[in-house]
């Protein structure tokens, strides 16, 4: 595929939509899957425990699985794809990263669940937020940039399509949603690490054309954020 360098106001302009997007998504996404979940749930009279608890929590991934096949999926493998090693090379850091953040991240349970590993929060950690986030980042959002800047490069190094940086800045603004449960310090750490992960993961989403190995990694950074969950009961 022939690539080219866009113009400056061309990558400005993308990006700001991208940033749109983004602050969009996090006003509303969840609120809007949390509420139309609801009402399934009580039509199935679903108002407790914890089949109901992850169902509720599965909103979130189903709505963007709904969003990403609302969608072709394009062929985005770049013209020099990296090698499955230097892929795994790659992930060292952010995982890494990944696990020190987890490491100063106060973990609570909520009250009954003293004695038992909190499987609610463990399936939303490790399993509908990283199937859920790469559907809607790595997958529809790519998807939409894609076809709008397929063959067009932001012009700073690296030299990433232009839709692989906006993605990283939309999946990094998404988690201003956080702001509340988190330290302002824990919070611009986390804003400045999802959108390097962002760009890992987006990478990732170049080189294979496929959106599993991406919620793979995923589930890896998260796996590494949250491993204290093991350890608090």
């Amino acid at each position: 595929m022939p690539f080219q360098i866009a113009e400056q106001k061309q990558v400005r302009t993308s990006l700001f939509c991208y940033l749109f997007m983004g602050v969009v998504l996090a006003l509303g996404y969840q609120a809007t899957c949390n509420l139309w979940m609801n009402y399934v749930l009580t039509a199935f009279s679903c108002n407790s425990g914890l089949s109901c608890e992850l169902w509720k929590k599965s909103g979130f991934a189903i709505f963007a699985f709904l969003f990403f096949i609302s969608l072709p999926r394009p062929s985005l493998l770049s013209s020099a794809p990296l090698s499955a090693k230097t892929l795994l090379w790659i992930s060292v850091l952010p995982v890494s990263i990944a696990f020190l953040f987890g490491a100063f991240k106060t973990v609570s349970l909520p009250l009954g669940l003293s004695h038992q590993l909190p499987w609610g929060e463990v399936y939303w950690a490790w399993v509908a937020t990283p199937i859920g986030e790469e559907l809607l980042f790595r997958g529809w959002l790519t998807s939409i940039g894609f076809r709008l800047q397929k063959s067009r490069l932001a012009g700073m190094g690296p030299f990433f399509p232009i839709w692989l940086w906006g993605t990283s800045l939309a999946f990094s603004v998404w988690h201003l949603q956080n702001v509340g449960s988190s330290s302002p310090g824990q919070l611009v750490l986390q804003l400045v690490f999802t959108f390097f992960a962002g760009i890992w993961l987006g990478v990732i989403r170049w080189n294979t054309g496929r959106i599993w190995p991406c919620i793979i990694a995923h589930f890896f950074i998260n796996f590494a954020a949250d491993w204290k969950l093991w350890f608090v009961i």
